[in-house]
C-alpha cells in the first residue's frame, strides 16, 4: 500500500474510534437521569438507604462540616429523607458530631441506624417514618472514628490511628468484644465478609488491604495482594457470590478479589478518580456502585467477574462521596434501578435513576 493511503486509512480508522469512543460515552451518561435534587445545610459525605420492609423509601444523608473560628470544630448532622415525596426536604434532621460513615442493621425488624463520628463516639439511632433517636452510645477512644459495618448484632468500627473494634450491639452497654491496630495509618474503611460473620476486611492509608478471621488471633490478618502506592478506601462484599471482594483506592482503581486467592486481583478497572465508597446493588449483585471523588458516580455492570462501565452520573460539581442503591431492586416496578448521592463541598444530595434498557 503507497504511505498516503496508509497514513489516510490509519487516520479514518483513528477518527472512527474516537467517535465510537464518545457514542459510547454518551449512551453511558444517558443511561442516568437526575430525578430529585437538595442542598444540604453542611457539607455531605454518606447516604444509607433502609433496607427494612415498610421503611424502604427512606434514607439518611450525614454530614460532616469543619467550622474554622477561634477554635477549629467539627460538626454534623443526619437527615432524614423519603424518595416518594415531592421533593427531598427532609422529613426531620438531628445535630450531631461530625459523622464519617453510617450503616443500617439488617437484622432487626425496626429501623436501627448506626453512625461513627470525629469525637470518638459510635452512636445508634432509632428510625421512624417521623424522627431520629438517638437510643445508646459509647466513645470507643479520642480518635475520629472513619466507618463502620454490621454482621447481625456484631458492629466493627475502624479508627484514625488505624485500629479496628468490634463491638457487641445487642445491648445499649454496646460491649467492646476486641480491638487492634494492624495498620500504621488511619484504616479509612472496615466490612465484614456478607456470608461468613467470622471473616473482616479492613484498608488504609498504609496502603494495605487485609483480612481476619475474628475466630484466630488478630494481629496484621492476612495482606490481599501487594503493598499498593496508595491508600485503600473502599470495601465491599459481594451479597450472593461466595469469596468476591471489591475494593477501591485513592489510585483510582475498582479491584475485584477472590479471596481464597489473595496474591492479586482478579479484575481491575479505572475509576477516574479516587473510589471513595463501593456498594453492589443488593437485590440482584449485578451492578457495582462507586463514588470517584473528583469523577463523579459511576456504576459498573459485573458479569463472569469482569466489570464493564454500564452507567455514569456527572451531575454534582464537588467531590463525590456519598452513595447508595434503594434496596428494593428496580423502583416502582419500572425497569430503572434508583440511586442517592451526595458530594461535599457544593453540599448537594441527588436521587437518579440507572437503567441498562436506555440506549
Amino acid at each position: 500500500m503507497p504511505e498516503y493511503l496508509f497514513v489516510n486509512a490509519s487516520w479514518r480508522l483513528k477518527e472512527v474510534q474516537e467517535h465510537k469512543l464518545i457514542l459510547f460515552f454518551l449512551i453511558v451518561l444517558n443511561r442516568c437521569e437526575t430525578l430529585k435534587t437538595y442542598q444540604t445545610p453542611l457539607t455531605a459525605d454518606c447516604v444509607e438507604f433502609c433496607p427494612i420492609g415498610e421503611y424502604t423509601d427512606f434514607f439518611v444523608c450525614g454530614n460532616y462540616q469543619l467550622e474554622n473560628g477561634e477554635k477549629s470544630e467539627r460538626i454534623g448532622k443526619l437527615s432524614l429523607h423519603n424518595v416518594s415525596m415531592a421533593s427531598l426536604d427532609p422529613i426531620c434532621s438531628v445535630d450531631s458530631d461530625a459523622i464519617l460513615d453510617i450503616k443500617f442493621m439488617k437484622s432487626l425488624e425496626k429501623p436501627i441506624l448506626a453512625s461513627v463520628e470525629s469525637s470518638g463516639y459510635f452512636r445508634l439511632w432509632a428510625v421512624s417514618g417521623l424522627e431520629i433517636k438517638s437510643i445508646a452510645s459509647k466513645q470507643l477512644c479520642y480518635d475520629i472514628l472513619l466507618s463502620c459495618d454490621f454482621y447481625d448484632l456484631q458492629s466493627a468500627v475502624s479508627t484514625s490511628s488505624g485500629a479496628l473494634v468490634l463491638l457487641d450491639v445487642s445491648t445499649e452497654s454496646l460491649a467492646v468484644k476486641s480491638s487492634w491496630t494492624p495498620h500504621d495509618h488511619e484504616a479509612w474503611i472496615v466490612a465484614f465478609d456478607r456470608k461468613d460473620r467470622n471473616i473482616l476486611y479492613s484498608g488504609s492509608d498504609d496502603c494495605c488491604l487485609r483480612m481476619y478471621d475474628t475466630r484466630l488471633s488478630l494481629g496484621k490478618g492476612t495482606l490481599l495482594g501487594k503493598k499498593g502506592d496508595m491508600g485503600i478506601t473502599s470495601i465491599q462484599s459481594h451479597p450472593f457470590e461466595d469469596y468476591l471482594l471489591a475494593s477501591g483506592s485513592y489510585d483510582e482503581t475498582v479491584k475485584l478479589w477472590d479471596t481464597r486467592s489473595t496474591r492479586s486481583p482478579i479484575e481491575e478497572v479505572c475509576a477516574g478518580g479516587g473510589a471513595w465508597r463501593l456498594k453492589w446493588e443488593p437485590k440482584y449483585g449485578k451492578h457495582l456502585l462507586a463514588a470517584a471523588m473528583h469523577n463523579g458516580f459511576h456504576i459498573f455492570s459485573s458479569q463472569l467477574k469482569k466489570l464493564n462501565l454500564a452507567g455514569s452520573y456527572m451531575k454534582h460539581s464537588s467531590l463525590a462521596y456519598g452513595c447508595d442503591w434503594f434496596r428494593g431492586g428496580f423502583f416502582r416496578g419500572e425497569n430503572k434501578f434508583l440511586v442517592a448521592s451526595c458530594s461535599m463541598y457544593d453540599k448537594a444530595l441527588h436521587t437518579w435513576s440507572f437503567s441498562e434498557s436506555v440506549c
